[in-house]
């Protein structure tokens, strides 16, 4: 009886010490001590013609790799971008771009193709048809599930204050698309969303204190 009373303990204090490790190892990935690589030369990103926000003289350039299908873009662009926009865009410390990376086939296209039309035809326009697209997305959808149709373009086009949808609904802006293509194959952006601040990609975007650390690194 008694050694079986020292094995449940055993048992026990065993699992109470693989608990803290974890829980240690998961504290330490979500710190966000390693912003971003400060040994790392900083990228040159061309982001001429692409949408922005913000003063031009900002000091901080913040580009965005995103597809408007990405569950973790909607999260980025719904939930921290906000944030950042109030504390930096807003007072000048910071301005950001924009780059489409449609990476989950031909709806990332569509979508894709519609952004670009909107920001060329209707500038001002663009973020709000932008964040509408993200605000559409579903939260929960199974992968290679078609939401973005064409009445979901033209909603948040006509929200946006657009008139013209049915140019937006279908643009056929594929030489921009394609140029961002090239842009994201040039600097080796794998996954979305990919946040660059001031040239050095960001370890971990979705977390806004990293997002806000990096930023205020850049800012030095």
């Amino acid at each position: 009886m008694k050694n079986k009373g020292n094995m449940i303990f055993a048992m026990i204090l065993a699992v109470i010490v693989i608990g803290a490790i974890a829980a240690m190892v998961i504290s330490n990935q979500g710190s966000g001590s390693d912003t971003t690589d400060s040994s790392a030369k900083a990228v040159d990103i061309d982001v001429k013609g692409q949408p922005m926000m913000g003063d031009e003289k900002a000091p901080v350039t913040i580009v965005e790799f995103g597809d408007y299908l990405c569950p973790a873009c909607r999260f980025y662009d719904t939930e921290i971008q906000p944030e950042i926009v109030k504390d930096y865009i807003d007072k000048g410390e910071a301005k950001m771009y924009f780059i489409n990376t449609p990476f989950h086939g031909d709806d990332s296209l569509k979508g894709a193709r519609a952004a670009e039309y909107v920001w060329k035809t209707h500038p001002e326009q663009f973020w709000d048809f932008h964040n509408g697209l993200f605000e559409a997305q579903p939260t929960t959808h199974t992968e290679g599930e078609s939401w973005l149709t064409n009445a979901v373009i033209k909603k948040q086009a006509e929200k946006a204050g657009i008139k013209d949808t049915a140019k937006v609904v279908q643009s056929k802006e594929n030489a921009a698309v394609k140029h961002d293509i090239d842009l994201y194959r040039k600097h080796g952006v794998t996954q979305t969303p990919t946040i660059f601040v001031n040239g050095k990609m960001v370890s971990n975007p979705l977390e806004l204190e990293t997002m806000k650390k990096a930023i205020d690194e850049a800012k030095k």
